[in-house]
């Protein structure tokens, strides 16, 4: 057994031997590449190695790591990190909710933020509205068991023009609105950190009321240009057994509901991240957090 893997950081009653991959988790949290980030939590774990000493605190350890980051990525990922340390110190519960329309890559930044932050509960507001659909028929509950950008087109009550297109959605997003409530609530109750994503996360959903009771961090992801977002689909059904023929017949639809929500959210000043790329959002993402989060302490 070599020094490195007798090497042990203390967690209050617990001791667990230094782990690179926990540490990386950590500092990719900061915006940094997974291959980089594992780079440096090698030489953290060589900095340990170097000091002699069997056993190191918690804060010990945190100290080394800042000492490697600001040496070699400089004070702006340091402080990244500092913020994403205190996430475990929270008063209060996170709640992060990523919004926009289908095919801007709301799932995969949801979950890769998540793994990011160490946070193990993500829900999206679309399996919310197919278990509600599930309790509720069709004619008691018509919204939710249509697609946001077809309720117009299935519902009599609605004009199939734009207008008719945003009103329909609404009238979904609000059938929803008291689950989505819901979720956040038990998430406060159990002061557990929880990542949303879905097209019905608006500036009213969830409550306002609510989400003071909790760090609320409300981002949209966008695809303003019309040919990387129709490019999107294509790769979704490269991907998955999903045809994007469905999609890309409602593409207008869909195009008319992101203008929608980039309108509302540049009146609610709520942050919208139109990056070329997934890990490019995911890092934007990453920063409006831990900014957040540096402004709660």
């Amino acid at each position: 057994m070599t020094a490195d893997e007798r090497r042990i950081v203390v967690r209050s009653e617990f001791g667990l031997p230094y782990s690179k991959g926990l540490m990386a988790q950590s500092i990719m949290a900061t915006g940094l590449a997974p291959e980089r980030s594992f780079a440096l939590a090698a030489e953290i774990e060589r900095r340990l190695s170097l000091g002699g000493a069997a056993e190191i605190e918690v804060d010990e350890l945190r100290q080394v790591a800042e000492q490697v980051l600001a040496q070699q990525e400089g004070k702006e990922v340091v402080e990244r990190f500092r913020r994403w340390w205190r996430l475990r110190r929270l008063s209060q519960p996170l709640i992060v909710m990523i919004g926009g329309v289908t095919g801007v890559g709301k799932s995969t930044v949801a979950t890769q933020l998540a793994g990011r932050l160490g946070i193990t509960r993500v829900i999206a507001t679309d399996q919310l509205r197919q278990v509600v659909r599930a309790f509720f028929s069709h004619d008691f509950m018509p919204s939710v068991h249509h697609s946001s950008f077809d309720v117009a087109r299935a519902l009599t009550a609605y004009r199939s023009d734009e207008s008719g297109t945003v009103a329909g959605f609404l009238r979904q997003a609000h059938d929803l609105a008291p689950g989505i409530d819901a979720l956040v609530h038990r998430a406060i109750s159990e002061a557990t950190p929880i990542v949303l994503e879905g097209v019905h996360l608006l500036p009213e959903v969830p409550d306002p009321e609510l989400r003071r009771r909790a760090i609320d961090v409300h981002v949209m992801l966008a695809a303003r240009n019309e040919r990387e977002h129709r490019a999107h689909f294509h790769i979704r059904g490269a991907e998955t057994p999903r045809s994007p023929d469905r999609y890309l017949g409602a593409f207008d639809r869909i195009r008319v509901l992101q203008d929608y929500l980039i309108e509302r959210a540049q009146q609610e000043g709520i942050p919208i991240i139109d990056e070329p790329g997934i890990e490019a959002a995911l890092g934007r993402v990453t920063e409006v957090v831990l900014e957040a989060v540096g402004e709660a302490h």
